[in-house]
């Protein structure tokens, strides 16, 4: 049943007739709405009373998840059933966060490879080559937790741009240096072409392949054709998706630099999450109301985009991450049933850190035509081994900052005299805060967005686990690469390569 089929949808759409949702600033003065529109969960808080919705409204959202039969297709899902139909294959990314994966070979083969790594102390680089999923997680998660690594210093190569490549070499030393090719396929061009120059690098610096490579995939057989001995080849199951790999071999990256014990209390933190989601009751899940949010500013006030800003630099690299995983995942225009939608799926996904993006975009935010529903992230506490005395205070700023935004982005200042200096308010914001950044609530708030972004893809009836739309360009690019497809081509496209290429 699509979004625009479920009963609700009606009921709801029926009231905002008659109802204003620009009273905001009305809304949120309301002491009620303290115990209505705030959640907790372990250390992680969400307030949502800043969101252009009355009780009323968020009992129907709630009522829309239920004829939806949410619950009961979370449960399948974790079931271990095939619900990504097109590729007939189940979603197995969430047993990877289970503490019985420990007990698996994939497992034990990875941990010995990384003590090996961290023990000899032979390594003093690693650089992680892959793209998309097999990059943007790994990389987010070490831009996060950076202050918690201990092994050799960590780099993240994805662009085929040459010049990427050439700065990690005057960084690295060939005979010091491992490098994780990381491709599921064993077939995606950009980390293939960086590969080849790679294995040319170490071959003039005389180190073998398998004594500097290893390989993260799916295909076996490819990686050993490309020279890769068995023992250098770490699986990807195909039943896990690229943008919910981190948790897989794909985050050998995150093992080496956290070390066995951190990297099992960030497993551990998105466990916590997943149970959370799957067994807790609607009306306090918190993913499952968060993608209400995502359906009633998406669906019901037309607001097409949704901009995260986390407030510690550390999380620079989570919308980047959020925005593959919420459009990869829910950019669909077909239902699971291959229907065209009636309603649309999925905001745009943008955003930056602040307070930088106070200096930048916020002006947009505060008083563009366009409204922005915003997320808000911020640590309530500083880091525990911090060295210097101001640190704690510049972090009162940081926390006084998001708050300051949340309330100005809803209240508004009216100057009637002043156009320029009019502020319309109504602008809404969820504020998602934690005690400090470290493994267990990194792991938690990254499985927090993963279950967000399924939530929402059960409502709108999508399948949120293929993403054939990112097929056609590499395929046309394949193609053109291997001096094919040229008549296929449109005149400019032809000219401009014949020029260039």
């Amino acid at each position: 049943m699509q979004l625009s089929q479920n009963p609700i949808t009606k009921i709801i759409n029926d009231k905002l007739k008659f109802k204003d949702c620009k009273n905001l600033s009305n809304l949120i003065f309301d002491q009620q709405r303290i115990a209505e529109f705030q959640f907790e969960f372990q250390s992680l808080k969400v307030d949502i009373t800043r969101q252009n919705l009355d009780k009323e409204i968020k009992d129907d959202l709630i009522n829309l998840a239920k004829k939806a039969n949410i619950k009961s297709k979370i449960k399948r899902m974790m079931s271990g059933a095939k619900i990504n139909r097109s590729e007939n294959r189940s979603v197995d990314h969430f047993n990877l966060r289970k503490k019985e994966r420990f007990e698996t070979k994939e497992w034990k083969n990875l941990i010995n490879f990384t003590k090996i790594i961290l023990n000899k102390k032979s390594f003093k680089s690693i650089v992680n080559v892959g793209i998309g999923g097999s990059d943007l997680g790994p990389l987010m998660v070490n831009q996060a937790l950076k202050s918690f690594y201990k092994g050799p210093k960590v780099f993240y190569i994805s662009n085929i741009d040459p010049i990427t490549l050439i700065e990690v070499f005057e960084k690295c030393d060939p005979k010091t240096t491992l490098f994780i090719i990381t491709s599921k396929s064993f077939g995606t061009l950009e980390t293939l072409e960086n590969a080849k120059i790679i294995y040319n690098w170490l071959t003039e610096n005389n180190v073998s392949l398998n004594d500097a490579m290893v390989a993260v995939t799916s295909s076996e057989k490819k990686a050993k054709k490309w020279g890769f001995k068995k023992s250098n080849i770490f699986q990807i199951s195909e039943n896990i998706g690229g943008r919910f790999s981190l948790w897989s071999s794909v985050g050998m990256s995150i093992l080496c630099g956290l070390g066995e014990d951190n990297y099992k209390k960030f497993l551990n933190g998105a466990e916590i999450m997943d149970q959370h989601f799957a067994n807790e009751e609607i009306e306090s899940n918190i993913p499952i109301i968060l993608s209400l949010l995502r359906i009633w500013n998406r669906n019901f006030l037309k607001l097409n985009n949704h901009c995260i800003v986390p407030y510690t630099d550390s999380l620079s690299k989570l919308p980047a991450w959020a925005q593959q995983l919420e459009m990869e995942s829910n950019g669909k225009s077909v239902d699971v049933e291959g229907q065209p939608l009636q309603m649309p799926a999925s905001p745009i996904i943008w955003g930056e850190v602040g307070t930088n993006a106070q200096h930048s975009f916020f002006q947009f935010l505060h008083q563009g035509l366009e409204t922005s529903p915003v997320d808000i992230l911020v640590p309530r506490k500083p880091i525990k081994d911090a060295k210097f005395s101001h640190i704690v205070n510049n972090h009162k700023h940081l926390v006084i900052n998001a708050v300051a935004q949340a309330e100005a982005l809803a209240i508004g200042s009216v100057d009637l005299a002043n156009a320029n200096k009019n502020f319309p308010g109504n602008r809404p914001s969820t504020i998602i805060s934690w005690d400090e950044n470290n493994p267990f609530s990194i792991g938690m708030l990254i499985s927090l967005y993963e279950n967000i972004t399924i939530a929402s893809g059960f409502l709108w009836n999508i399948n949120s686990f293929d993403q054939w739309g990112v097929e056609l360009g590499k395929s046309t690019a394949n193609k053109i690469s291997n001096d094919e497809g040229y008549e296929e081509l449109s005149p400019s496209a032809r000219e401009f390569l014949q020029k260039q290429v």
